[in-house]
């Protein structure tokens, strides 16, 4: 989760957040508009709208009063929470993510309510068997199915713990270095990594009780792998990711301080212009191509208090066909939390949400 060029992954414990070790127990765009976002509507692979969070948890433990208390920030009622079981360390580890866990509070809060949604982010490997500096030796393994018992057992784990119906953000921002599933670079990479992709997702979805909606979720300022060469197709993914935090990927700068445009149409490198590269728009783009709605599973203020950065976010959510998003707000690299520390991004939130 890297907002701009230099951001590295926080590391170490941290609740529900980023990716860390598991948890103990205890200027606007023109011509916008559309249909106003829903606090409460469920994910679909379609134009739903929903609205969650990424909340902080004391110790990853996940309570309805932890919610209320950004409610009383935001006036919005959240039916969706958002999290992060990465980085897995083996394969072990990776098919019981500690969400999964009865002492963490997942399980009972999707009980409470059937309206109640969870969006996990998931590495497609643990670290045992990550090579960033060559990734075909995993993606060749994956490609060719041997890693399939493992998907299998990750859903029926997800499956007995009463979360078989949840969201996978699965290979999350993968065109980023920092991630044990790196694609690379090569297009001997890149189709493994996407058969891999497809493979696990098929695996999972062949496990008794599950009905998982699968994201695939490239990182809008990491490397310009084309979106074409890694895209899993059609029948694998049911939802487009974006992350786009407040920063350009390539001028740094706010939406209050260059509008909109440049921030939605720069990537990491802009002096190149390939459609195929991931810029907000780009993938917004590619999305619609194939016929898949957008999500922003990760955005949020972290270079200071921009209500234009909030409202024209809103107002693209708003305009196009999008599934969910979701605003990071558990405080972790530098994203600021909804409330106190962003009176005016919240005051801006609170009104495109309530």
């Amino acid at each position: 989760m890297t907002r701009k060029p230099g951001t590295a992954h926080a590391t170490g414990t941290q609740a529900a957040g980023k990716k860390g070790s598991a948890a103990t127990p205890v200027n606007s765009p023109s011509g916008l508009g559309g249909s106003a976002p829903s606090s409460s509507g469920t994910i679909t692979a379609g134009n739903s709208k929903s609205n969650c969070i990424t909340p902080s948890l004391p110790d990853g433990v996940l309570s309805q009063s932890v919610l209320d208390g950004i409610t009383s920030s935001t006036g919005v009622t959240y039916n969706c929470v958002s999290t992060f079981a990465n980085p897995m360390p083996t394969w072990a580890e990776w098919e019981a993510p500690w969400q999964a866990k009865a002492a963490y509070g997942w399980t009972t809060w999707l009980a409470a309510s059937p309206a109640h949604q969870v969006v996990m982010s998931m590495d497609l490997i643990p670290q045992a068997v990550a090579n960033n500096a060559d990734p075909l030796t995993w993606e060749q393994a994956c490609a060719s199915g041997d890693y399939n018992q493992y998907a299998t057992a990750l859903a029926q784990d997800l499956a007995s713990a009463g979360e078989g119906g949840i969201v996978i953000r699965l290979g999350t921002e993968a065109n980023g270095t920092w991630e044990a599933d790196y694609v690379g670079t090569s297009s001997a990479e890149m189709s493994d990594w996407a058969k891999c992709y497809a493979n696990e997702v098929t695996a999972m979805r062949a496990v008794a009780g599950t009905s998982f909606l699968f994201i695939w979720n490239p990182n809008i300022c990491a490397e310009n792998i084309p979106l074409s060469m890694w895209y899993p197709g059609n029948s694998y993914v049911n939802i487009v990711g974006a992350d786009a935090y407040d920063l350009d990927c390539e001028t740094l700068k706010t939406v209050g301080q260059e509008g909109w445009n440049p921030f939605a149409t720069d990537n990491a490198t802009s002096s190149s212009s390939s459609p195929d590269f991931p810029s907000l728009v780009n993938i917004e783009a590619f999305a619609a191509a194939n016929g898949k709605p957008l999500s922003f599973p990760e955005w949020g203020l972290s270079a200071g208090d921009d209500a234009t950065y909030v409202t024209d976010m809103v107002s693209y959510f708003n305009a196009h066909d999008f599934s969910f998003e979701s605003y990071t707000d558990n405080g972790h690299d530098d994203v600021a939390q909804l409330g106190s520390s962003a009176p005016e991004g919240t005051a801006a939130y609170a009104q495109a949400f309530k």
